[in-house]
């Protein structure tokens, strides 16, 4: 099968459900941000990843509304200017999912989910309690990729604060794949859990 995506009368819709099938497994950043009223927010993003070593930034991408609206996490960071990125785990994952519901703009995703928000300590918006590992973040760049329906905002954020359960480190001080149930997005209402890591070296030439 070959598909030529600049063909007219093509659906993006078609495109993205292709994509997201084959683009994976994706990383799931649950980012918390806080409204300039003081009201938490908490929503998955599965286009998210690290960009940059140094300094250490992060991204997420998030769609408009089908209005065209931007959606209440894009206020929020353009308001306060900081988010915080959870990893999404096994034991939370129901929970992770169930902050992608539709709620009403004000109403908590920490409620409606049963997560917990925890004090951040660099800054205001809160971290997810149960989360393995929170990163706190400072905004950096919204980057708008395109303007009609299907279109994003590509928000990057400055790694600030990281916090990583004690639990999930080895002896080396790093964090032991094995011990991190990480949970990845798959296709349509698909989702996976990194459960058999293997290690492959780079030969040396």
């Amino acid at each position: 099968m070959t598909i030529d995506v600049r063909a007219g009368g093509r659906d993006y819709r078609e495109v993205y459900k292709l994509c997201i099938s084959f683009i994976n497994p994706r990383p799931i950043a649950m980012v918390s941000t806080l409204s300039p009223d003081g009201r938490h927010n908490l929503a998955p993003f599965s286009f998210y990843n690290m960009v940059c070593a140094n300094p250490p930034v992060v991204m997420f991408s998030t769609g408009l509304r089908r209005d065209l609206r931007p959606k209440d996490t894009l206020l929020n960071v353009e308001a306060t200017r900081e988010f915080v990125v959870a990893t999404a785990d096994e034991p939370i994952a129901q929970k992770m999912v169930d902050c992608a519901a539709d709620l009403a703009y004000g109403e908590s995703e920490f409620a409606f989910s049963g997560l917990t928000p925890a004090p951040a300590t660099s800054v205001r918006p809160a971290l997810v309690k149960e989360a393995p590992v929170n990163i706190e973040c400072t905004l950096r760049q919204v980057l708008p990729i395109g303007d009609g329906p299907g279109s994003s905002r590509v928000v990057f954020g400055d790694i600030v604060t990281i916090h990583v359960r004690d639990d999930l480190l080895g002896p080396d001080g790093d964090i032991d794949p094995h011990r991190l149930r990480t949970v990845g997005r798959l296709g349509a209402q698909w989702y996976c859990t990194v459960t058999a890591p293997y290690e492959m070296r780079i030969p040396k030439v």
